[in-house]
């Protein structure tokens, strides 16, 4: 009995709802259609060199002069590479004159790097018999760092839309109110820094939200929270810290610092921590209030219910993302401990001490921080309550 086949044809049905979701609302086009503007603007003032201080050159040519196999008493191999570099200056005094200098690397480019043809670099240029000699400072990147700023941007108002703009708007005064604690920082006691940033977090953290939520009543339940989330966590690991006298901590990593390393130290844990509170926060009020909202018969030992669901749901992702985020930094420097012979417990020590601290209060402020907003979401909601009656 002979088959009949039917062959299919592949087909694309595009309807109204995929279209949809590549349609893009005016106002959002026009602020990505000026993100874009701003981004080539400054990407074409970045190669304006005549604005820049430091001499700016541009690699026009590159030899390679020799390459030759090294190998250590670990028995590790690494090619060492020379190259002839022809640098053309492109500001300041000797603008438009070249020179040539010598460049060692090694594959692995631990403490040196690897020039290529039309790469722009900081230069430190001399004369010296009417001749020009110089050294490369570093690769100037700061085009790039334009260039996914700009990405950034334009993702962000992509899905958030003008909340987008906002959030990038608080991550530059949040920068600079940083930075300005860092520069005040220069000039008093070198005891100060915890206190001067225990001032301001509160600020920046009730100014973040108010941002992005404006002052509303879910601003005010996170702002509580993560203030009282985040502070109880940094003493809890400043008290565990100061009666173990630091013992487990190695500070050998900032050993190029003038100020007391256990100060910048407790510092940062101060800033991890509050990153870490305010988000589980976020997370646990805005879930509670939308519960709050869609069902106001709803008791308080249910909303305690659906708010400790939540937090199970978030806690174990949250957790490792923060030892992860910290503990990923270190990677290329535990390699290259453990490939000269170190031990694992000596390389953990020296250069995962103070990332696991800082993961490890940062995890406990993100365990705290789910019953703190669940209570004080719970006591400001009845206080809500009762102020409309």
């Amino acid at each position: 009995m002979e088959k009949n086949h039917v062959r299919l044809k592949p087909s694309l049905i595009v309807t109204k709802e995929w279209l949809l979701i590549f349609s893009i609302p005016k106002n959002k086009l026009i602020a990505i259609v000026l993100c874009l503007f701003l981004t080539s603007i400054a990407l074409f003032c970045s190669f304006q060199f005549e604005h820049y201080k430091q001499t700016i050159g541009k690699i026009t040519s590159v030899k390679q002069i020799d390459s030759a196999e090294q190998l250590d008493e670990n028995g590790n191999t690494d090619t060492k590479t020379t190259q002839g570099l022809q640098i053309q200056v492109l500001n300041n005094t000797y603008k438009d004159k070249s020179f040539i200098l010598i460049n060692e690397f090694t594959t692995s480019q631990i403490n040196n790097h690897a020039y290529h043809e039309n790469d722009y670099v900081f230069v430190h240029v001399t004369k010296t018999n009417k001749t020009l000699s110089g050294n490369i400072i570093e690769l100037k990147r700061d085009h790039f760092l334009i260039i996914l700023i700009g990405i950034f941007v334009i993702l962000l108002i992509l899905v958030t839309g003008k909340f987008g703009l906002l959030t990038f708007l608080s991550f530059i005064i949040n920068g600079s109110l940083i930075t300005g604690i860092l520069v005040l920082y220069r000039f008093t006691s070198s005891q100060l820094l915890v206190w001067l940033f225990m001032f301001t977090l509160p600020i920046m953290i009730a100014l973040t939200l108010t941002l992005v939520n404006g002052w509303t009543l879910k601003t005010k339940i996170t702002t509580v929270s993560t203030i009282i989330g985040s502070g109880i966590t940094f003493l809890l690991g400043w008290i565990v810290i100061s009666l173990f006298n630091h013992q487990g901590l190695h500070y050998e990593e900032m050993e190029l610092v003038t100020r007391p390393p256990h100060v910048l130290f407790m510092s940062s844990l101060l800033i991890g921590s509050i990153g870490a509170v305010m988000d589980v926060s976020m997370t646990i009020v805005s879930s509670l209030l939308e519960v709050a909202h869609n069902n106001q018969s709803i008791s308080p030992e249910d909303l305690k219910k659906a708010g400790q669901r939540i937090g199970k749901d978030i806690m174990g992702p949250m957790t490792n993302i923060m030892f992860f985020s910290y503990l990923s930094g270190s990677i290329p420097l535990v390699l290259i401990f453990l490939r000269n012979g170190m031990s694992f417990g000596y390389t953990f020590s020296i250069v995962l001490s103070l990332e696991f601290a800082r993961a490890l209060v940062g995890s406990i402020g993100i365990i705290l921080a789910v019953p703190i907003s669940i209570k004080v979401t719970q006591s400001l909601l009845t206080k809500e309550e009762e102020h409309e009656r």
